[in-house]
């Protein structure tokens, strides 16, 4: 048993010889699960019941190129005269078995590889032939007996496949011989038995018959076996070879049968009262009859008047069919024709199969996708050749100039610009705007009530006012003036979005007002104009640098940062409620557009910095906590340079400080340069306020200058970084925030993005945020976790105060009671903040949301996603992909130009409604 074990795997299946070896005593065999399918249709050995002690799982290199010729053969149609040999396997027997005596024979060298040749078997007599060939014949399941004439099968094709070479008709139990001859199992059994030898009945060339030079049938030959149409003689019908003995044989009509129904029927359908169809029951579903007229010509041929009528029966038989949907069914008809067939239709019914669209859809594409002229004219040609036709050129432009008329102007303007040796010069820039701001507004709530996209909210927004609010933003190398109408459904989509001055150089003080100021009688006008029954409100939004720009402020490091009240920036750790009497700022003495509309009741405040900046701060304090752990743990460990760490870490907490201060002396400088330029313009050079205002922005670009080269120092010591086992702490917290989704950019100081500080203070982010500290002190400063833990719950719970504020001011409304829960949450976050990081500033964003928010909520029932700065930061993107489109263009004017005009096409409401809307996604579930 153990002998017959180990030969198995190292002999064919196939032949059962043993598997060759070459030189480097490699085997040449091949898995038999891998060529299963193969092994099937070539020897017809079905592998998938193998048993691993009978049956080897390899075959040889001989068997191989044997089985890719035979199925060569098959696949191209002709007889192949099979060279191997199959070994039949049986289970080990512990007296005389007869595989083990085959292995020794193959071991011994006697025994070699049979091949088709060899002649008669020793001691093989009909009898044994004949038994052999009842075992391996397939059952009798394809024709019945005996095997149809040729005459009666259908597929005349396969006829020289399916031949019997002995009877010349339908193989019935296919036997396949060495020679490759097919035959019948009892054709070749009754040629024995009458013959009395055992030689080839097809041929003389095989020799001597044996037992081993027959085998079934290819399993291909049985497929296309039961694929035969055999015609039944006694019902008439043409059914399938392998379906034909479970049909059911209904014997046909008699002449006179058929004679005696056709004239029940006539009767029948003329007494109808249904025009010609009736239904008769059959114990279930009722059969449905109806007289068709038999066509004598051709309906290219017939009269009108016979099409007419043929068209009717077809109408009627497709509603019977459709269940009462016949143009359904049509719509289905005309679906399964492929595009060629469908086109030749229409265009031989006379009806034109191209899809036209029309100018207002061309003109949305155009300017959805930044597609110029030229480009749209070689894609109108692509599109023609598929059957799509694109509205005229000559009425684009003209709906184009209709949109954008004469309201847009370009000029070179002189604007305030930064050289690199420092300091400010007077630089020509080109400078786009819309003259007519309020015409623009007045075309743009036309549009969108023509649409159908004015909305009041819910009665958030009074239901007699329109609002309208009014900002800008810097981003791509423009500055650009916006306005949005908050009466639509997402005021703060770029859709929704209007440029009305746009120029290439920085958001000085004196750049806003030679761009802004000839909009100021303009604002003016539009803050309280009627239009139709409404009243406009205007309000003006931004981030924090614009609007301290624009109301003449100083920034974060002014005396009076607020934007409302006269709070000094000293003393804005101490609530308002503390002060008695706090003035307002008078807004119309400093603004830039110097109006009743921009008074402190019409400043939105800048939410989406707001949140931003609070938390960056509290992660900052984060931050500080893993850099004090670090340094510890480098003073008590050696497995880094604790004196290079403490380099990085001081860095890395010094960055943001001196960042922070660079950043208000530069813009200290700005000003100071700014107001100087602006006062020499005005009075002139020599002027002495002038003089001493270019003195003090002289010194303060020194400090400037020793800021920034300490900034550089302390950046270039944060970019060396640490080694990998440097800083575990510090680390901890990016592999956290990465856990989540959130990474900081690699600019501005590691700053994050709005929609990252939404993520970070869901409760479970925050949980893995402040946790990963405390796990990492449990396994590196033991003896420090429960404090640290103590200092991470602090944590955990400063976030989660912030994150209720967050989500509560995230919102597009805010009615009574949520102000109130806003209050209350903004109280106890300050609270908590002040008692637990006494050390700790606070800064202008926090004390415009501890002091100024809920009143800002209170007054106009808005939060910070309705009234925001999103929409006008969301269009930089928009004009770089536009101004890609126009580069070609060099004159700097009017590439700014087709730039703006392109953007208030896609802003037209008549266009944006013709934009589709986005397919809702369709989530994968995976069923359980």
């Amino acid at each position: 048993m153990d002998y017959h074990n180990q030969q198995v795997p190292i002999h064919c299946r196939v032949c059962g010889q043993r598997l060759t070896k070459y030189r480097a005593k490699k085997s040449i065999s091949y898995e038999c699960k891998a060529f299963s399918a193969e092994l099937k249709i070539a020897f017809d050995i079905n592998t998938s019941g193998d048993d691993v002690n009978i049956h080897p799982e390899m075959f040889c290199i001989h068997c191989k190129l044997s089985m890719q010729r035979t199925i060569c053969a098959i696949t191209k149609g002709v007889h192949h005269k099979c060279a191997v040999i199959l070994f039949e396997w049986e289970k080990h027997t512990d007296q005389e078995c007869k595989i083990c005596d085959h292995f020794r024979a193959c071991s011994s060298g006697h025994l070699r590889r049979p091949t088709v040749d060899r002649g008669r078997q020793a001691g093989v007599t009909p009898n044994l032939l004949i038994a052999h060939l009842e075992k391996i014949a397939p059952p009798p399941v394809l024709l019945h007996e005996p095997s149809p004439p040729l005459a009666s099968v259908n597929n005349q094709l396969m006829l020289k496949e399916l031949k019997c070479a002995v009877c010349s008709n339908i193989l019935s139990q296919p036997l396949e011989l060495l020679c490759g001859a097919l035959v019948c199992a009892k054709c070749l059994q009754e040629w024995i038995a009458a013959s009395g030898a055992v030689n080839y009945p097809c041929c003389s060339e095989g020799g001597p018959l044996v037992s081993s030079h027959v085998r079934p049938a290819p399993g291909v030959i049985l497929l296309l076996l039961s694929d035969v149409l055999v015609h039944c003689t006694d019902c008439s019908r043409d059914v399938k070879a392998g379906d034909y003995e479970g049909h059911e044989c209904v014997p046909s009509l008699t002449p006179e049968e058929e004679k005696q129904a056709a004239g029940l029927l006539k009767r029948a359908i003329s007494t109808s009262p249904d025009k010609g169809i009736i239904q008769l029951p059959t114990g279930g579903t009722p059969m449905t009859f109806m007289h068709v007229t038999r066509a004598h010509q051709k309906t290219t041929a017939a009269c009108s008047r016979t099409v007419k009528t043929r068209c009717f029966q077809m109408q009627k038989i497709r509603g019977i069919v459709s269940g009462g949907e016949a143009s359904v069914l049509i719509q289905k008809e005309v679906l399964i024709l492929s595009d060629e067939e469908r086109r030749s239709l229409l265009d031989k019914a006379g009806i034109s199969s191209s899809i036209e669209l029309g100018a207002a859809e061309v003109l949305a594409i155009k300017a959805g996708l930044a597609i110029p002229w030229n480009k749209l004219r070689l894609l109108r040609r692509w599109l023609k050749s598929s059957g799509i036709c694109l509205a005229g050129e000559e009425r684009m432009r003209h709906i184009s100039s209709q949109i954008v008329g004469d309201n847009l102007k370009g000029e070179i303007a002189p604007f305030s610009v930064t050289i690199p040796s420092g300091g400010e010069e007077i630089k020509g820039a080109p400078l786009v705007f819309i003259p007519h701001l309020v015409d623009k507004v007045v075309q743009l709530l036309d549009g969108n009530e023509r649409t159908g996209r004015l909305t009041w909210h819910k009665g958030f927004i009074p239901a007699n006012e329109i609002w309208l609010k009014i900002g800008g933003d810097k981003g791509g190398g423009t500055f650009k003036m916006t306005f949005q109408i908050v009466n639509v459904a997402t005021p703060n989509s770029v859709h929704n979005t209007c440029v009305f001055s746009c120029f290439a150089a920085g958001d000085s003080v004196t750049n806003l007002h030679v761009a802004l100021d000839r909009f100021k009688d303009q604002v003016e006008h539009l803050h309280g104009m009627k239009w139709r029954q409404y009243t406009v409100k205007v309000f003006i939004r931004g981030d924090y640098e614009f609007l301290s720009k624009m109301y003449g402020l100083s920034g974060a490091s002014g005396c009076y940062p607020c934007l409302y009240c006269k709070i000094p920036s000293d003393q804005m750790a101490t609530p308002l409620s503390l002060f008695e009497g706090m003035p307002q700022k008078d807004h119309l003495r400093i603004c830039v557009l110097t109006t009743n509309a921009t008074s402190h009741q019409a400043v939105c405040p800048p939410g989406l910095h707001i949140m931003l900046g609070i938390f960056t701060k509290m992660f900052h304090l984060l931050e500080a906590l893993c850099c004090q752990l670090d340094l510890e743990l480098a003073s008590r460990t050696t497995d880094f340079d604790s004196s290079n760490f403490s380099k990085y870490s001081q860095a890395l907490q010094r960055l943001p400080l001196v960042q922070g201060d660079l950043k208000t002396a530069q813009h200290s400088q700005q000003v100071l340069q700014q107001v100087a330029t602006y006062v020499a313009l005005v009075h002139g050079e020599k002027n002495p306020l002038a003089v001493d205002l270019l003195k003090q922005s002289a010194a303060k670009k020194k400090s400037v200058k020793a800021l920034d080269a300490e900034v550089a120092k302390c950046t270039a010591t944060v970019r060396r970084g640490y080694s990998e086992k440097e800083g575990p702490f510090v680390k901890t917290l990016d592999n956290a925030l990465q856990s989540f989704g959130v990474q900081r950019q690699q600019y501005f100081g590691g700053a994050f993005i709005g929609n990252h500080v939404h993520k970070a203070l869901k409760v479970p982010n925050i949980q893995t945020l402040c946790t990963s500290i405390s796990k990492m002190a449990l396994e590196k400063l033991p003896h420090r976790s429960g404090e640290v833990a103590g200092q991470v719950s602090k944590f955990i719970t400063a976030f989660s105060l912030y994150g209720t504020c967050h989500n509560i001011c995230d919102q597009n409304f805010i009615d009574a009671a949520q102000a109130h829960a806003l209050d209350q949450a903004i109280q106890e976050f300050m609270a908590f903040f002040r008692d637990t990081y006494p050390e700790a500033t606070v800064p202008i964003k926090m004390h415009l949301l501890e002091d100024h928010t809920v009143q800002w909520a209170n007054t106009n029932h808005v939060g910070f996603g309705l009234l925001g700065e999103q929409g006008a930061e969301s269009i930089h993107a928009k004009f770089n992909r536009l101004g890609l489109a126009f580069a070609p263009i060099k004159d700097h004017v009017q590439n700014l130009m087709c730039t703006v005009r392109e953007h208030l096409l896609s802003i037209e409401p008549q266009l944006v409604a013709a934009i589709p809307p986005p397919a809702k996604r369709v989530k994968n579930t995976i069923a359980m």
